[in-house]
């Protein structure tokens, strides 16, 4: 098939989970089908190992998140019925380029790889088969942003932004020929919240070659968090463990350290680590795998999100021992005391930390048991093979 791609953003380099997704799925699947892919980035870019693949990369109009602009904008956002991560993501010119490529009558099935931009194709949906990649409940994120923030002011704004995103998110969802979603929670929110009645669960998943067992020396007391750090939901996990868990854990292991490592963290979130003995926060990386390998434990200290965890699934699949929140391990198919620990509270996420922490040997089975799920389920081959299935079902 002839497939047309909209997207925010060139799918590469790999330094985010949704570019890792996307990449990996697209590179697979266009060895049986021919791609365009629309989005915002540098004109004359490739995908690499994508010969099958053709980028349309447009200049970005996004807002910048700062400044008197940014904030005007979230102002006159009150005023309207969208979403603000839909308007901001909104433009004449990407609207206009998609109209005309499905105009020239080439394609076959359109997909829009994550949910705000159904917006620069609204009018086309409908009149062409359709895959929507839903890869969180996006009205799920700001329920819970709403949920933990402590600011009044934010707390409110926040609430009408939720509101209105599960309305968008129910409407936009509804038109689409098939969607696909990450996770069984988020397919019972699309089906039973949404009402849609076409929708697939293509997990994430994760290069089991690249991510694979590393020897190395563990760092003793070590603990490490790898996500990008320009998403608020990973800001957030991680000031709530450096905030309240890690003190904890130092009381007991003095020698205890955190080790964050992710692309643009915030110059809070860095001036915050140098205050704090123990944490580092390095910033973008060429390769997170030694990271992973010469620590003790993972950790996934997330209070908000949605869809499923492709950090988790690199840490498993490197065979390392994972502790999470039950937010954190939301929609992957683990069980708790098997491959994983699940913590909810700063005290009890302390306590199985400092278990793991002194006493590594016993832990060894839960990074075996991790490595043996990853194989069986959650590898990019078999993965792609659904999506493949998703968008040959929405034509029909």
């Amino acid at each position: 098939m002839n497939i047309l791609i909209v997207d925010e953003e060139i799918p590469w380099p790999l330094n985010t989970g949704k570019r890792i997704r996307t990449y990996n799925l697209v590179q697979r699947l266009q060895e049986n089908h021919i791609i365009t892919y629309l989005c915002y980035g540098e004109s004359g870019s490739s995908l690499p190992d994508c010969p099958n693949v053709t980028l349309i990369a447009l200049p970005s109009t996004i807002l910048e998140q700062k400044g008197a602009r940014f904030y005007g904008a979230l102002l006159t956002n009150l005023l309207s019925a969208k979403p603000y991560i839909v308007d901001r993501h909104f433009s004449d010119a990407f609207e206009q380029k998609a109209l005309s490529l499905i105009a020239s009558g080439l394609f076959d099935l359109v997909h829009c790889e994550w949910t705000p931009y159904t917006e620069n194709i609204r009018t086309l949906i409908g009149t062409i088969p359709s895959v929507l990649s839903a890869h969180n409940v996006e009205a799920q994120i700001w329920e819970r942003y709403h949920e933990s923030e402590t600011n009044l002011l934010k707390k409110i704004y926040i609430y009408f932004q939720w509101q209105k995103l599960i309305r968008y998110e129910a409407n936009s969802a509804r038109n689409y020929s098939e969607v696909s979603v990450v996770s069984e929670p988020d397919r019972d929110t699309f089906v039973e919240k949404y009402g849609c009645k076409r929708v697939t669960v293509v997990p994430n998943g994760v290069d089991e070659q690249y991510f694979a067992p590393l020897q190395s020396d563990l760092n003793p007391g070590s603990m490490v968090f790898t996500g990008s750090m320009d998403w608020r939901p990973n800001q957030d996990g991680v000031k709530y463990f450096i905030d309240e868990i890690f003190p904890l854990i130092k009381q007991r292991i003095p020698v205890a350290t955190f080790t964050v490592v992710g692309r643009k963290p915030p110059q809070w979130l860095i001036a915050l680590a140098e205050r704090v003995p123990g944490v580092t926060v390095t910033g973008t990386v060429d390769d997170v795998r030694p990271y992973i390998a010469s620590s003790m434990l993972y950790v996934v200290p997330l209070r908000v999100g949605g869809g499923s965890r492709l950090k988790i699934l690199e840490a498993m699949a490197m065979e390392k021992v994972v502790l999470s929140t039950t937010v954190g391990a939301e929609g992957l198919d683990v069980v708790e005391g098997k491959q994983i620990l699940l913590r909810d509270t700063p005290h009890d996420f302390a306590d199985a930390a400092c278990a793991v922490l002194n006493n590594p040997d016993r832990y060894l089975e839960y990074g075996a048991a991790g490595r043996t799920l990853i194989l069986e389920s959650y590898t990019w081959d078999a993965i792609a093979r659904v999506m493949d299935d998703v968008w040959r079902r929405a034509r029909v």
